[in-house]
């Protein structure tokens, strides 16, 4: 049996390479991880994820970090840095961002975006069963040293 290439991104056609791209916002408070479970109304509903989304035409990777934020979850975020970068198993570019919000900031979700949102342990987040596919590699990535977030 072969494998797609859906299956591994690693062998995703350079064809499909860079069409889209998108910005996923990395934010930690105490060891724990904002995340956002996805309304029924986009692409992989229900699923958990960081927030993020769709880079538009012209912006920056920062731009577009600061936007999907507010969109989503009503926050301010402050970028710190880029800390990982990936491509999804159907092509799509992510750009991994760390960014900051102060404490007393509470989350408010955008409903047709964001079903709700949670502050999950990395641990909680690998071994959650309703995650989209790019989270335990990201926890693994974080694990094995590939990303530092602080």
């Amino acid at each position: 049996m072969t494998s797609s290439n859906q299956d591994n991104p690693a062998q995703t056609p350079q064809s499909r390479l860079g069409k889209k791209r998108g910005v996923v916002g990395v934010i930690v408070r105490d060891e724990r991880f904002l995340i956002i479970r996805r309304s029924k109304f986009v692409t992989a509903p229900s699923k958990l994820c960081l927030p993020g989304g769709t880079m538009e035409k012209g912006e920056s990777e920062v731009q577009t970090l600061v936007r999907e934020m507010q969109e989503e979850l009503a926050i301010d975020v402050t970028p710190v840095r880029l800390c990982w970068r990936s491509v999804t198993p159907w092509g799509t570019t992510l750009a991994w961002w760390l960014a900051t919000i102060p404490d007393e900031v509470v989350p408010v979700p955008e409903k047709s975006e964001v079903e709700e949102y949670f502050w999950m342990t990395a641990e909680e987040i690998y071994f959650a069963k309703d995650t989209l596919p790019s989270m335990p590699t990201f926890m693994d990535a974080i694990a094995n040293g590939e990303i530092n977030l602080k």
